[in-house]
């Protein structure tokens, strides 16, 4: 009880350091893609269902085009999700409020979670309704009302609203009632089928949506997580266990595997349904996402996220009931949590301004650079070359025309010719023939001109944008800017 004041420092201290570094912060690239969503809102997208760009919209809506607005949304959601941790560890531990106090510092000082609180993405959601998934399924252990049920299915409804990742908790929630001795009775009443009915029910426009489009986001989906790849399934394995490793830091992963093996064994002596539920909701998830790696599928650390809030409670709990009167646990568990501090607060400030002995090339902090530069270089070309049907950009990359969008802070159309599935919520865009065009190339060539070429009456490189990071000029995100004079209409969309 004595160290809740200094967890309390700790988290008002990020916090309010979050609250700055989301106004400081250029937004990275598909932050300003999901940005060009919120200003054409639709039921769902190509990527992901639409919940990030409703959140975006609403605040932005609410004030203006600012990165604090364009993120602040995804920090309340952070905020909120420690919170129902709080309360779901409460309710686990209700006569030990220190356990909801330790489980919450050591979430808001894995990375994991830092970043959902600073870059909005749609995991930023995910895993809000995801741990109020787990709140009422825990809440079901420790009181087995029905009501849990609708709310679990609101919670499973709005969490596919926002990352398809959320179907995972389907299997995870029934395979606990099917193993649980206790809650097995479940399965025979309605309220669980019908908490599926109504997650169904307000999914269902994204499946509308789907399939208008010839069930075009969930086959993206399904081919970047599965698509094999010519890498080693070993290798790939251990990239996957590394970077699990680094978003929840080394010492705090080996607590969690050490802990998951305890809450086994004590599953198994005791029958607490609990330790169950936890290990259900956390290791599958883990497990069916390095499956993913070993076939040679993409698979990006971030990815198996909600893995970690029951894995989170599952830690505080062994800890708080069985470890932490060993001297040995408690030195281990201070050392973790103390270097996963000392991390988490170094990174925060390398974000804002970056000191560390990262090679810029590599810094993945580079994405948050240059990008206000590119678009007042964007303008000044678009004055000195006025004309009167306007502008629109074009890019190479999706991204990059997000990025550019955003900073020039005009109304343009900006889209990538070669992926026209990403810009359905466009809609038609006849109304672009006859506009000159800003595109944006990474190499220029004879190739590169002579595709654009076949679009304008006249293609001419006008300028180049190097991205400056650290004082080196970064490759991935420096442009040349070229000017494609009256476009002639001949681009096929995907409707």
């Amino acid at each position: 009880m004595r160290k809740i004041p200094w967890i309390i420092a700790v988290l008002v201290f990020f916090y309010l350091f979050r609250l700055v570094a989301i106004a400081w912060l250029q937004l990275a690239p598909d932050e300003s893609y999901y940005w060009q969503w919120s200003k054409h809102l639709d039921w769902s997208y190509f990527d992901h269902p639409p919940m990030v760009a409703y959140i975006m919209a609403l605040f932005t809506g609410l004030a203006w085009d600012h990165e604090f607005f364009v993120r602040v949304g995804g920090l309340l959601c952070s905020l909120l999700t420690i919170i129902v941790l709080y309360q779901t560890c409460r309710r686990l531990s209700p006569d030990d409020p220190a356990i909801a106090w330790k489980v919450i510092l050591i979430a808001n000082v894995t990375l994991l979670f830092s970043a959902g609180c600073l870059i909005q993405t749609p995991d930023t959601p995910l895993l809000l309704f995801w741990a109020l998934a787990v709140y009422c399924g825990v809440a079901l252990i420790t009181d087995p009302s029905p009501r849990w049920w609708y709310l679990w299915g609101v919670a499973l409804g709005l969490g596919l609203l926002s990352k398809y990742t959320m179907i995972l908790i389907v299997p995870c929630q029934f395979a606990f009632l099917l193993f649980s001795r206790n809650d097995r009775h479940w399965l025979f009443r309605k309220e669980p089928w019908l908490a599926l009915l109504l997650g169904a029910v307000i999914f269902s426009p994204v499946i509308f949506w789907n399939w208008q489009h010839d069930w075009i986001s969930f086959a993206f989906q399904l081919r970047h997580g599965f698509e094999p790849a010519d890498r080693l399934a070993f290798g790939k394995l251990m990239e996957y266990l590394g970077g699990q490793a680094g978003i929840v830091t080394p010492l705090l992963f080996l607590v969690f595997l050490y802990y998951s093996i305890t809450a086994y064994g004590l599953y198994r002596r005791r029958q607490a349904a609990e330790y169950l539920y936890l290990l259900l909701l956390s290791w599958p998830i883990i497990l069916f996402f390095a499956y993913s790696s070993m076939r040679g599928g993409v698979s990006q650390p971030n990815w198996p996220a909600p893995a970690y809030v029951a894995g989170l409670l599952l830690m505080g709990l062994v800890y708080g009931r069985y470890y932490r009167r060993k001297r040995a646990h408690r030195i281990f568990m201070s050392v973790a949590v103390g270097l996963a501090l000392v991390v988490n607060v170094a990174i925060h400030i390398h974000l804002v301004r970056p000191y560390l002995p990262v090679p810029p090339q590599i810094d993945t902090t580079q994405q948050f650079h240059g990008w206000r530069e590119l678009g007042r270089q964007i303008n000044r070309h678009v004055a000195q070359n006025p004309h009167p049907a306007g502008y629109f950009l074009l890019a190479e990359r999706y991204s990059t025309a997000a990025g550019a969008l955003f900073y020039t802070g005009k109304p343009y159309v900006a889209i990538n010719f070669s992926e026209p599935g990403r810009y359905l919520f466009l809609g038609k865009l006849d109304n672009l023939k006859g506009k000159n065009a800003v595109i944006l190339l990474r190499h220029v060539n004879e190739q590169n001109l002579e595709y654009y070429r076949s679009y304008f009456r006249e293609v001419a490189v006008i300028g180049e944008h190097r991205a400056i990071f650290r004082g080196e000029v970064i490759d991935e995100y420096s442009v040349y800017i070229v000017l494609g004079k009256e476009y002639r209409g001949n681009w096929r969309s995907f409707r």
